[in-house]
Parts: structure tokens; C-alpha cells; sequence
């Protein structure tokens, strides 16, 4: 996969954690609130390009409320309502 090839522009957003554990468990939703919270565009489409879509909007659905700030949460949410509809 491509995109693995770029994993290590993830690592700084988790200065305070394991990174070979962080790698193990992209996909939980620590890890994706984490990046949706305090990545930058690049490291956001990264994220995505390894997790997939399907994977954020899982978690918006499930734990988006409770782990992202009102704001963060709001605009994903609305992002990925605009997507669908296009």
C-alpha cells in the first residue's frame, strides 16, 4: 500500500505514546480522534488513504460526539455529509 510508505508523518501528533503501538491500532478510535483533532491536512489525508473512509465514518457515528471537540465534530461530520451527497 502507498500510503503506509508516508505512515511516519502520523508519529508527531503522538509524541506521548508508543509509536510502533499507536501503528498497531490505527483504526481505534484514540487514533482517529487524535489525527481528526490536531492533524494537518496532509496528515489527515494520509490517515485516510491507509484507514479508509468507511473507518471515520464508523467513528463519527460511534464515538465522534464523546472524543472530538463540538467543533471538530461538527465540521466532520458535516465534510462527510457533503461527500455523500456529491
Amino acid at each position: 500500500m502507498e500510503a503506509l510508505k508516508h505512515i511516519g508523518i502520523l508519529k508527531s501528533l503522538f509524541w506521548d505514546y508508543r509509536w510502533d503501538s499507536v501503528k498497531e491500532h490505527l483504526t481505534s478510535p484514540f487514533v482517529v480522534a487524535r489525527v481528526f483533532e490536531m492533524g494537518n491536512p496532509d496528515q489527515v489525508r494520509v490517515f485516510l488513504q491507509i484507514v479508509g473512509e468507511q473507518v471515520v465514518r464508523d467513528f463519527l457515528r460511534t464515538h465522534g460526539q464523546k472524543l472530538l471537540s463540538p467543533i471538530s465534530y461538527n465540521f466532520w461530520t458535516l465534510y462527510y455529509a457533503q461527500q455523500k451527497t456529491d
